[in-house]
């Protein structure tokens, strides 16, 4: 979207967290290589333009380091377990994943096509780790603010400016009731205007002449 001379990119929600981490990792590669722009309409969304696939290999080499692959590798026998480890170690998909490996020499490309067709939560079961991927699964499929968007609306509401169910739209909490009490657990609560006072002026017994009382009221004589 563009507005007021700025894109804005947002990524929906999803239960499927690697592929939610690889889309924003996408999406920053568009902004990184200044790509943004080069989705024109009418395009055949269907064919990886030049620009997509450079974005594609953007997020792999930015969430998955062929370095950081080689180091789990490390001369080590190559299994379905090491697929698992560099997954559940860079939070990447499979598919992401067995790319980098073949890429480094760890795989060929047969075991790389039949490896990048397993679903993360298919892995995650199989050894030993489902419940920190349905913790991950959870996480992605709350909405949640840019960060810089969301302290500028805390200040908001501590100025009493931005009420709690904005900051509950915001955050994507589910109990908007709850959010206000939420915030003031966390001490987070408005801040009332300062109680300003001043004692009455002293009555000194002199009056204004009528010139000084029309130049108060901005009139003239």
């Amino acid at each position: 979207m563009l507005l007021d001379g700025m894109y804005l990119m947002a990524v929906g929600c999803t239960d499927h967290p690697m592929r939610l981490r690889s889309t924003l990792a996408h999406e920053l590669g568009h902004h990184q290589l200044d790509t943004v722009d080069r989705m024109a309409d009418g395009a055949d969304w269907a064919k990886r333009s030049p620009e997509e696939i450079q974005a594609d290999a953007f997020a792999r080499h930015l969430l998955v380091p062929i370095g950081g692959v080689a180091d789990v590798v490390d001369g080590k026998a190559v299994t379905l377990a090491t697929l698992s480890d560099i997954v559940q170690t860079y939070l990447a998909s499979p598919s992401m994943v067995a790319i980098q490996m073949r890429d480094a020499g760890a795989i060929d490309a047969d075991i790389c096509k039949q490896w990048g067709q397993m679903p993360a939560g298919t892995i995650a079961a199989r050894f030993g780790w489902h419940p920190e991927y349905q913790a991950l699964v959870e996480q992605s499929s709350r909405p949640r603010g840019p960060q810089g968007l969301m302290m500028r609306a805390m200040e908001g509401y501590r100025q009493g400016s931005v009420t709690s169910s904005t900051v509950a739209k915001l955050s994507g909490d589910p109990k908007a009731t709850d959010t206000k009490a939420t915030l003031a657990e966390d001490g987070i609560t408005p801040v009332g205007a300062p109680a300003v006072s001043a004692p009455p002026p002293r009555d000194t017994g002199e009056r204004l002449t009528p010139v000084e009382l029309l130049a108060l009221m901005g009139g003239s004589e």
